[in-house]
């Protein structure tokens, strides 16, 4: 009989039960809520948690396709690299046999001075890599954590990385993937957001221009704390999401009360990251496949968004526009056709003067 309920829950709760059956259900429940079992609204938790967990489970392992699938694509490039290493070495071996003695004593005079000059480098010396505008930069820390830069981000982290904590600064937006290693925390620190893990999978936006920031959890626990509110600690589980409005004083200098914008935009939201069926990623991390997703977002996020992807400037002249909410990616598409597109399914004009966008 339970199973019976199960499959008629089941078909309820995905809109295939029939009159029949929905009556059927209803009777067993009613027999089975009196002899103290599960309630319907019981029932229902169960099942919706249990869907959740699977769709939780089906995106890890998109995840961990997509990992292996990056893996293939270096190991390629390296054996490929390899090949035209032993190429380039077989021709010039002549040459260098030749300059072998000049070699020797400029080794020698180079090893001296680096021996001299790494005595005299500042402990907390900076690495800093920047992703090209119009790509994406990928870095392997030295503790093995890897970690992917979008357009235009800023990674760094000085010489004593790992000694104590594993701490980087970034600008920008970056997808972490973590070594656990519990003996020495990994710390990002953005602009507006600190983020604290052990070992994880994650996604780090906050441009220093944007109007939000942004952390999405794909796999383990990270710990966040907004720097204007560094007491406040948040715990995100994954597929959990948290976003951020990085600073309101715009809509502070209007005529609307300060109480009212704090209930109207809150500083801070939690939920859930998205997934489409036919993506391999969420659409937070979708940059990873240098593809421009937006999910239920206004358009002046989303001009952002394009500034970055097209090299652009837009502005807007109509401040009504600005809030237009979209839902949707581009890949190949170049801008003119993007801004066709979102024209399509809202109301507003645009006109394009080599770089400069005006939307109005």
């Amino acid at each position: 009989m339970i199973n019976n309920i199960w499959i008629l829950i089941g078909k309820k709760l995905n809109g295939e039960a029939s009159p029949e059956e929905l009556l059927e259900l209803e009777q067993l429940l009613q027999q089975q809520e009196a002899a103290g079992v599960y309630p319907m609204d019981g029932l229902e938790e169960i099942w919706k948690n249990d869907q959740q967990a699977g769709q939780d489970e089906k995106l890890l392992n998109k995840w961990d396709a997509f990992e292996a699938e990056l893996d293939a694509i270096e190991e390629k490039e390296a054996e490929e690299a390899a090949q035209v290493i032993a190429i380039q070495t077989k021709t010039k071996r002549a040459r260098i046999i030749k300059l072998g003695s000049l070699l020797a004593a400029a080794c020698l005079m180079l090893g001296v001075f680096w021996f001299t000059r790494k005595e005299t480098i500042p402990t907390g010396k900076s690495n800093e890599i920047t992703a090209p505008k119009n790509g994406i930069s990928k870095i392997q820390l030295p503790d093995g954590s890897r970690v992917w830069l979008n357009m235009g981000s800023k990674l760094t982290y000085s010489n004593d990385f790992g000694t104590d904590q594993r701490r980087v600064n970034l600008v920008g937006e970056a997808f972490f993937d973590v070594v656990k290693d519990p003996q020495h925390p990994f710390v990002v620190t953005t602009p507006t957001i600190s983020v604290r893990v052990l070992g994880t999978k994650f996604n780090v936006r906050s441009y220093n221009n944007d109007k939000t920031s942004e952390a999405a959890l794909v796999r383990g626990k990270i710990e966040l704390t907004v720097l204007k509110n560094p007491e406040k600690k948040i715990i995100l589980n994954p597929s959990e999401k948290l976003t951020i409005i990085n600073n309101q004083e715009p809509q502070a200098k209007s005529n609307i009360p300060t109480d009212r914008i704090a209930e109207e935009t809150p500083l801070i939201a939690l939920s859930r990251i998205h997934q489409a069926k036919k993506d391999t990623l969420p659409s937070e991390a979708l940059w990873l496949e240098n593809k421009l997703a937006f999910d239920a977002e206004d358009f002046e996020n989303i001009a952002q968004k394009m500034e970055r992807r097209y090299n652009v400037n837009i502005v807007f002249e109509n401040e009504d526009v600005k809030k237009l909410r979209f839902t949707g990616k581009f890949e190949k598409e170049p801008i003119n056709k993007a801004l066709l597109y979102l024209q399509r399914t809202a109301a507003f004009h645009y006109k394009i003067d080599t770089n400069q966008i005006v939307i109005y």
